[in-house]
């Protein structure tokens, strides 16, 4: 008898996860508004945009998990990788912290870690969604395979967006000139050290992400296989 494949799981997002995304969101727009009408000057309007490209990787592991056929998850899949590396992104800007008048440091602080912390979260459940589908399919070992490998490419790709200014679309529209300029940085070494570390500090804050509700909730964990969390 021929034993059949088991199918393509499809982890749900649970709504208060997605309630908790879009109200860290909102809090996010609200710390710019306020900033705004308090300086009279929207130097921080550019986090909007990015955020908006935060989101972009969790819609498109969804649409990943609901589609039919290989060749279209595939498709979407390949999007939400080229995408990805926005959600981690808006941690590089920190780097704006303290240029800006016209608001107290502290304020600038918590809006710049709000918009962080709400990207990479983003970024979390979305390669969570997509490592819980991995695991059931292929097993643990090649789930967090493809969550390591996912992060130190988006790795990559935020040194690519934050200091040779290309974007995820860039790669789609002019290809030969985003690569032309990735392979001239082979031979230099500032990339790779900052692609490992940033790899580094995201595959620790990703694992405490993913084993956090087992260690908390130990027995709860053992009766939620399907949740967004991927097994441990």
């Amino acid at each position: 008898m021929r034993l059949k494949k088991p199918r393509f799981a499809r982890p749900h997002l649970p709504l208060p996860v997605l309630f908790l995304l879009g109200f860290s969101s909102l809090a996010a727009l609200a710390f710019v508004a306020v900033r705004w009408r308090y300086s009279g000057f929207p130097f921080y309007l550019f986090l909007v945009w990015n955020l908006f490209l935060a989101w972009m990787p969790l819609a498109a592991a969804w649409m990943v998990l609901h589609l039919r056929g290989l060749l279209p998850r595939l498709a979407v899949g390949s999007l939400w990788l080229l995408f990805l590396p926005n959600a981690p992104y808006i941690l590089t800007d920190l780097l704006h912290l303290g240029r800006a008048p016209g608001a107290p440091l502290w304020f600038d602080l918590l809006l710049l870690l709000t918009y962080a912390l709400t990207g990479l979260l983003l970024g979390f459940v979305s390669l969570a969604m997509l490592q819980n589908a991995v695991t059931g399919r292929y097993g643990q070992a090649a789930g967090w395979l493809f969550a390591i490998s996912s992060l130190a490419l988006s790795s990559y790709g935020v040194y690519v967006g934050r200091f040779l200014r290309w974007n995820s679309w860039d790669l789609l529209l002019r290809p030969g000139a985003v690569l032309g300029d990735t392979a001239r940085l082979l031979g230099d070494p500032r990339p790779w050290l900052f692609s490992l570390a940033l790899a580094g500090l995201l595959s620790a804050s990703y694992a405490l992400f993913a084993l956090l509700p087992r260690l908390l909730y130990p027995a709860e964990h053992d009766h939620r296989r399907g949740n967004m969390h991927p097994a441990g």
